[in-house]
């Protein structure tokens, strides 16, 4: 941002009169005369104020303080900051950054003083346009006379014997001038980061080798964007095939857990059916002998065997009479019969015979086993 002896305002000035050329040269409004002086008063004004900014950034800088922003009125001290600087000053042991802090000081008065009289001046200007890409000075003074009332004809007359920028910058600043038949306008850089004069001085050339040059890169960067988006359209692509397969590898890690879970439950546990002793005969799945204990019968097969007691973590089997739709329990008997009673299991029935309790005592033995609990009444 630091301009040295760069002028931050740059003006082109001329004048036309609605009557004859030669009207404007010896007899130009007074006015627009007064507005040309206090412009270049502006310019030189500008120019000191951008200077002593970029000192006094330099010295916040050197003396290790954190400055306001750069380049802006915002960059004056404000009282509390001032306050902080003075009681640094009094604090601060090494001469050398004493002297910056007492210099930034007294360099903020005469950057007040330098703002304030910029402000003034440019308060007795007539507000600038901005330029946007593409404007051109002709352009605009063409639109700023027709809003003056000039028909089209009259605005091109006027500006034929004026003298415009060629070239306008982003930025920049164009005050219109018209008095009493006199027109004249002045260019200033404004916001732009290179002044009206410095363009004016460059090779249109060189602008024209850049533009192509840039262009160029554009394009360049185009087709580079347009591979690493399609390489990122594949990685994108393998990432969800990755993903994909991780997902069914997963699955399929969960599925056989389960199973595997389900496997060794079944194989540490015992697999039982409970029921009414008439009623487990009916239906073939024991038989009942004249003599000896129950059988198991025709029916008897994996799918009656519902309920299952993990022994892992229990040995216990609770029947109940309700249940079953019993009055009572008189009798359990156990199939297959080769489960012994004492032995491998013990049977305790409740004094009101509502329930019988099955302790299994060789839990080994009962391992993916399938027994029927046949209750009689």
């Amino acid at each position: 941002m630091a301009m040295g002896g760069r002028r931050w305002f740059a003006w082109v000035l001329v004048t036309a009169s609605l009557s004859t050329a030669f009207l404007a040269c010896k007899h130009e409004d007074p006015r627009i005369r007064a507005l040309t002086e206090q412009a270049a008063q502006a310019d030189d004004a500008a120019q000191q104020l951008r200077q002593a900014w970029v000192e006094q950034f330099d010295r916040f800088t050197r003396a290790g303080v954190k400055s306001p922003p750069f380049g802006t009125s915002l960059m004056l001290l404000t009282a509390e900051q001032k306050l902080a600087l003075e009681a640094r000053v009094r604090l601060e042991k090494d001469n050398s950054r004493r002297g910056l802090l007492r210099e930034i000081l007294e360099k903020d008065l005469e950057l007040q003083a330098l703002s304030e009289r910029l402000a003034g001046l440019k308060a007795g200007l007539p507000g600038p346009e901005l330029v946007k890409p593409n404007d051109s000075h002709y352009g605009l003074a063409l639109r700023f006379l027709l809003g003056r009332g000039c028909s089209e004809a009259q605005a091109r007359q006027i500006l034929s014997r004026v003298v415009l920028a060629e070239r306008l910058a982003p930025g920049f600043e164009v005050y219109h001038f018209y008095e009493n038949g006199d027109y004249a306008t002045w260019v200033s850089q404004g916001r732009a980061s290179i002044s009206p004069r410095d363009l004016a001085d460059q090779d249109p050339g060189t602008l024209t080798e850049a533009r192509d040059e840039a262009v160029a890169a554009g394009r360049r960067l185009h087709r580079e964007l347009g591979l690493l988006l399609e390489q990122k359209r594949r990685i994108e692509e393998d990432i969800a095939a990755i993903q994909a397969e991780r997902k069914r590898v997963l699955e399929g890690r969960d599925r056989l857990q389960s199973e595997n879970a389900k496997l060794t439950a079944r194989l540490n546990s015992l697999h039982y059916l409970v029921g009414v002793r008439d009623t487990l005969e009916k239906e073939g799945i024991i038989e009942i002998p004249l003599f000896g204990k129950d059988l198991s019968g025709r029916n008897w097969r994996d799918a009656v065997f519902t309920r299952h007691l993990d022994l892992r973590s229990g040995n216990t089997i609770l029947i109940r009479a309700q249940d079953l739709g019993l009055k009572q329990i008189r009798q359990v008997s156990v199939v297959p019969g080769s489960h012994l009673p004492d032995k491998h299991y013990r049977l305790t029935l409740s004094a009101d015979r509502q329930t019988a309790t099955v302790e299994l005592l060789t839990l080994q033995r009962f391992k993916n086993d399938k027994v029927v609990f046949a209750v009689a009444e």
